[in-house]
């Protein structure tokens, strides 16, 4: 069981670390976006509010596109866990009999 486990195991916490890294990611992308779109402002005045929804409007999607990764990864984790703990159990389950047989013997 004990070499089981870590296979069980194995990528788990890299499937939480893309999912925890994927809204900062998109985040990092809204804030670079509005950087931009203020500088845009800031050089050509406020005059056109369709060059600044094209930016905000792309800066968000940075974000959509983090949620959207963000997700699908968690409840992929969520799943993958309980599933491993179940087979954990079942292991120790097993175990458990084929130890009490030998006892029995």
């Amino acid at each position: 069981i004990t070499r089981e486990v870590p296979l069980l195991e194995k990528g788990l916490s890299m499937i939480k670390l893309f999912a925890a890294v994927a809204p900062l990611l998109g985040l990092l992308g809204t804030v670079t976006g509005m950087i931009a779109t203020f500088q845009s402002i800031s050089l050509f005045g406020t005059g056109d509010p369709k060059l600044m929804a094209d930016g905000i409007s792309q800066a968000l999607v940075t974000t959509m596109l983090g949620l959207c990764v963000a997700i699908p990864l968690l409840f992929l984790h969520n799943l993958l866990v309980s599933r491993s703990k179940m087979l954990v159990q079942i292991l120790d389950e097993q175990t458990a009999g084929i130890m009490s047989r030998r006892a029995g013997k």
